[in-house]
């Protein structure tokens, strides 16, 4: 089965666009004119965290507070393609049930300047290709990585067994020491 291009937003010649293979991205969430600063809030709103994934909040980022250890690589493929690879600390999947991962680029104030894919679960790592319709700029300056659920962890089955035997044993022993 060969995997398929995720594109983010469609293939155009008036806006600029970005590619991830569906091995890694399972949707494009979003993209747009401006910044995605990662702040909800504030005088410059991160218009993802704003707009479609007002439930996702910011986790890590390249240019900033990044404890999942975003790296990207870039590769200029031509005056209008660019290239590379991103990865993520694997351990982000043992904290979040779900991601999503923006790219912020320069072009000049020509849009799209952010693009967002949802990650398919577990990926850590892919590649992207960027498509700069107005060959300005087209620089990466930072990834974000976004998650909106917390993973629930709960006991191993033996554990609460283990501890549910403790209770009982508990409770009888109490029981014992009142008939005494």
């Amino acid at each position: 089965m060969s995997a398929t291009q995720v594109y983010c937003k469609e293939v155009s010649t008036t806006k600029n666009y970005m590619a991830m293979s569906d091995a890694y991205a399972a949707s494009c969430m979003d993209a747009g004119p401006g910044n995605i600063s990662g702040n909800s809030t504030g005088a410059n709103p991160d218009p993802f965290m704003t707009g479609v994934g007002s439930g996702f909040n910011l986790i890590s980022k390249t240019d900033s507070s990044n404890p999942f250890v975003i790296t990207y690589t870039t590769s200029v493929k031509s005056k209008t393609e660019t290239t590379g690879t991103w990865s993520i600390d694997s351990d982000f999947w043992n904290h979040y049930e779900d991601a999503a991962l923006g790219f912020k680029f320069g072009t000049g104030n020509k849009p799209d300047e952010w693009f967002v894919f949802e990650l398919v679960g577990g990926v850590s790592s892919g590649t992207w290709d960027f498509f700069n319709v107005f060959e300005k700029g087209g620089g990466l300056s930072h990834v974000n990585l976004y998650a909106s659920k917390i993973k629930t962890v709960l006991p191993e089955p033996n554990s609460a067994l283990l501890m549910l035997i403790g209770a009982l044993m508990l409770v009888a022993a109490r029981r014992q020491s009142r008939r005494a």
